[in-house]
């Protein structure tokens, strides 16, 4: 006996029976025969579940002629589609053929009358969304059903049920929205009888009759019981003898009678009471005295609960009170176990709150207070302390709460400015976290008053980070203040102002990467000013303070060869100091004493008092070699060459080569050793770049999905750095990513921006009369290497292909002005570029002779086309014009015109007979006869 899931291909199941199939999964939407085939395939099903199925006939309908073939049925378990939900039809139904159905699970149910269900001698669980204008479930004397729930559609109008004699334990009833009931129709309680041996109730119900008097009946005791409610009114015996429940939640909306006074007056025992109303005025005592009650919430309009005195509550636990008044708290006096409160008073000035010695947690919203409560303020037992949406003068003497490890405080209008003074943190030895919701402006400096290791939480998580490393620093309390002061307006690393050495050296020694780009410039501003003033030699003593990127064995064999002394300790014989990434005990660091220097200044010495063997102008023939093993795509080559180059020193040159193979590669070790190779190497830009995290070695080869990427990864990648490299980094990384892998250059292609380096990089797409535009675009290699149907994908939707993900935005390109000035072009080879329309830039080439247009999306050409008067050649092929372009006629020296499929393939028929082609007008051909046409056949 087993299982099946039929998701598609049903047609295939029916031909052959399935005795062994007892449960029967159906997710397909293939139609149906009959239920009559379906249950000859499948003969000894006892269970099916239905999420999605088609029609029968015209219909797509559960109705008789369904439980007629399958009158063994144990469960039925319909899910409930919402976009396309499965109807089920009671009328006519046999109830001979439900006789052993133990679980029911019916979506929408169009029929009104369950009675049927209600004395089926085997049927445990129904659970079903009845949706006609009348709605009625008698259960009889054979019924042993133990859960319902039935839920009211749109239609229902009025419900008559009746399940006193029932076994029922597990009952929801109501309307089909659980959590807004008034959006509900109203309907008419005609009857409503409810078991007397409930674990679970649930009502859900927007009616305009009042609820049934005693509707509890004989129940005693629940579980849990929820009431979401809509009605004119219930009276004061409407929980009939209840007296004990684990969970009560109980809603009201809007506007309504009345609460009677009573209401809860039987209750003796409850774990949970949760009473959520916006507008019900509560009659007499809300709770009887002395009631045993752990968790109370309790939500209603100010000033409704007048009695509150009577509340007597020795066993709460939990307390929520919103819509009490400040004067309405002497009850709480008489629950001394209260381990929580939240307090919602609504701008009613607080003055006083009872002694509550096992608080622990304490929220207090919407009020005004000189100071916070003596009792508040005397308890060494509080742990949390909220005040939220508050006004207050002072906190007061703090001294006293020693246990506060928590403190949260959001002022009216999160101003900082309404913040009281905070001057009394130092009195509280435990607190772990002070949580500020404030927009903020300035440094308070009594929040340096923290105990130690205590977490400050405002709104500005950079700016918490920025707290937490100043404040755990050497620095003294003056200057972490003057500095937080400054950095609270820094909303970006470029904002950051000039600061002071230390501030530096203590956010590298903390690895804080906010302003690494910051914390490197100034590092190189002060090695260029130490190298100045006291330049390094042969006469100098270094000490090593992080990381470097040149080696320790490096470090000493330069050592021997410039002349200078490497120091272990930083004493008082060392006179200069190499600054690398993440130093340890800056404290000890004197910027007054000692030349700070970086990895580029020790290059630099490096170089010019002993350079390698290949930075030596006598190696032209060796460095051409190295030069063409970096230049290699074999990753091989790149290992050897950087063997050599540990050696020989790395030269101009071969530092774009290097930083291609850095950022492209995905062998680590490879990676590393470029980087120590470009150590101190280049400008401050391309530094910052070498020792950044961006790589490019993933946006390459097929996707997660086994997709081919294209090079919108890299260059959307790419334009991400321009701000921190630079843009001459930048386009020249772009251009050897090009010459490396033959795409990227639509990074340069894209920009707007005309500028020298561009218009020269660009320039090298020109090939004699030819601007090859296409070989630029890169997307060629892609369409050589395409099968038929990949071709035909990619004249459907070349975008999609090219551009799935809109990395390249929307793809546009700008050939440089001025082009036509530098260069004779004669020929515009515009295919395979994601266009729509010509590119910026185009018309200046006005000679034009030959124009390739072929894949990409034309649906019309411009009227600007008439300016290329000299144009011979035109090749629209593959593109996605729905008719014939007018502008060709005005083109009278057309000797050749490409239409072949140039109006837009189907993706899923192809090029078969119903594709349709171009038309080429008569009165074309008659106003250029001489001009060959290549059209589809």
């Amino acid at each position: 006996m087993r299982t099946l899931k039929i998701y598609d291909d049903l047609e295939s199941y029916l031909k052959t029976i399935h005795p062994d199939v007892t449960e029967l999964i159906y997710d397909c939407d293939d139609p149906i025969p009959s239920w009559q085939a379906l249950a000859t395939a499948f003969p000894n099903v006892t269970q099916v579940r239905f999420s999605d199925m088609g029609h029968i006939g015209i219909t797509r309908l559960i109705n008789h002629d369904f439980f007629d073939a399958f009158p063994r049925l144990h469960g039925l378990f319909i899910g409930n589609n919402r976009r396309s939900p499965i109807t089920t039809d009671l009328s006519d139904v046999n109830p001979a053929h439900l006789t052993e159905l133990r679980q029911l699970e019916l979506g929408r149910c169009r029929t009104g009358d369950f009675d049927l269900f209600g004395n089926l001698p085997k049927l445990e669980s129904l659970t079903v969304l009845a949706d006609d204008k009348q709605v009625r479930l008698h259960t009889g004397p054979d019924c042993v059903l133990t859960k319902v729930c039935m839920a009211f559609g749109p239609r229902v109008r009025a419900i008559d049920i009746d399940l006193a004699s029932s076994p029922v334990v597990e009952l929801a009833l109501g309307h089909n929205n659980r959590h807004y009931p008034t959006e509900a129709k109203k309907v008419v309680i005609d009857r409503l009888a409810l078991p007397n041996h409930l674990h679970t109730l649930l009502l859900n119900l927007n009616t305009q009759t009042p609820l049934p008097a005693r509707l509890l009946g004989d129940n005693q005791k629940l579980d849990k019981l929820e009431m979401r409610l809509a009605v004119p009114g219930f009276s004061a015996d409407t929980l009939s003898d209840l007296s004990e429940v684990g969970k009560i939640h109980f809603l009201m909306e809007g506007k309504t009678a009345p609460l009677s006074a009573g209401f809860f007056a039987g209750l003796r025992q409850v774990d949970e009471l949760e009473i959520r109303f916006e507008d019900t005025p509560i009659e007499g005592p809300l709770l009887p005295a002395n009631m045993s009650l752990r968790q109370l919430t309790y939500f209603n309009a100010s000033g409704h609960l007048s009695d509150t005195d009577a509340l007597v509550l020795p066993d709460l636990d939990v307390a929520c009170m919103f819509g009490l008044k400040a004067d309405q708290l002497g009850w709480l006096a008489h629950s001394p176990m209260l381990q929580r409160l939240s307090l919602y008073l609504d701008k009613h000035p607080l003055t006083d709150l009872p002694s509550l010695p096992n608080l622990k947690h304490l929220v207090l919203r919407g009020t005004e207070m000189a100071q916070l409560p003596a009792t508040v303020r005397s308890n060494p037992n509080l742990e949390t302390l909220a005040l939220l949406w508050f006004r207050i003068g002072e906190l007061g003497d703090l001294s006293a709460m020693t246990g506060l490890k928590e403190l949260w405080l959001s002022p009216v209008q999160d101003k900082q400015s309404n913040l009281p003074p905070l001057a009394g943190l130092s009195q509280l030895p435990q607190l772990e976290e002070l949580r500020l919701d404030i927009e903020l402006k300035r440094f308070d400096p009594d929040w340096l008053k923290l105990a130690p290791g205590a977490r400050l939480m405002v709104r500005a998580e950079r700016f918490e980070a920025l707290f937490d490393i100043l404040r755990a620093s050497h620095l003294d309390n003056a200057t972490v203040h003057q500095y937080l002061d400054q950095l609270i307006a820094v909303q970006k690393p470029a904002q950051l102002p000039a600061m002071p050495a230390d501030f530096h050296l203590v956010m590298m020694e903390a690895k804080h990467n906010r302003f690494k780009a910051q914390h490197k410039a100034w590092l190189r501003s002060v090695a260029q000013d130490s190298e100045q003033q006291r330049p390094f030699g042969a006469d100098s003593v270094l000490f090593v303070c992080g990381r470097s990127a040149f080696k320790a064995s490096e470090l000493k064999a330069q050592a021997e060869t410039v002349g200078f002394t490497l120091s272990k300790t930083l004493n008082d014989s060392v006179t200069h100091v190499l600054v690398g990434t993440a130093p340890k005990a800056v404290a000890k660091l004197d910027p007054e004493r000692h030349a700070l220097i970086d990895d580029t200044t020790l290059q630099q010495c490096f170089t010019a008092e002993a350079p390698k063997f290949l930075q030596q102008e006598t190696s032209n023939v060796m460095t051409d070699s190295v030069m063409a093993m970096l230049n290699s795509p074999d990753e091989a080559s790149h290992k050897v060459a950087a063997q050599m180059l540990e050696q020989g020193g790395v030269t101009e040159p071969m530092l774009m080569p290097l930083f291609l193979i850095l950022k492209t590669t995905a062998d680590n070790e490879l990676r590393k050793q470029i980087r120590n190779l470009l150590a101190g190497h280049g400008d401050d830009a391309f530094q910052l770049a070498v020792n950044d995290r961006i790589l490019f070695h993933t946006c390459r080869g097929p996707d997660r999905l086994g997709r081919e990427q294209s090079q919108g990864s890299m260059v959307k990648k790419l334009k991400g750095q321009r701000r921190k490299w630079g843009d001459a980094l930048c386009n020249d990384f772009a251009k050897a990513y090009y010459d490396r892998f033959g795409e990227g250059l639509m990074y340069l292609m894209m920009q707007r921006d005309t500028c020298p380096h561009r218009e020269a990089i660009l320039d090298t797409l020109v090939e004699g009369e030819c601007l090859n535009w296409h070989r630029g675009a890169g997307f060629g290699p892609v369409l050589e290497r395409a099968d038929e149907k990949k071709r035909t994908d990619l004249h459907w939707h070349p975008q999609y292909c090219f551009n799935r993900n809109a990395d390249l935005g929307s793809a546009v390109t700008y050939i440089p002005e001025g082009m036509a000035q530098r260069h004779d072009i004669r020929e515009l080879n515009l295919s395979v570029c994601l266009l729509d329309n010509l590119p910026k830039g185009s018309a200046q080439f006005t000679g034009l002779r030959r124009l390739n247009l072929s894949f990409n999306a034309f649906e019309k050409l411009p009227a600007s086309l008439a300016n290329f008067a000299e144009l011979e050649e035109l090749d629209l092929s593959y593109n996605h014009f729905s008719a014939f372009p007018a502008v060709l006629l005005k083109l009278k020296n057309l000797k050749r015109l490409d239409l072949r499929r140039a109006t837009r393939v189907d993706y899923t028929e192809g090029y078969n007979r119903h594709y349709r082609k171009l038309a080429v007008p008569q009165a074309f051909r008659d106003a250029l006869p001489h001009c060959e046409i290549l059209e589809d056949a």
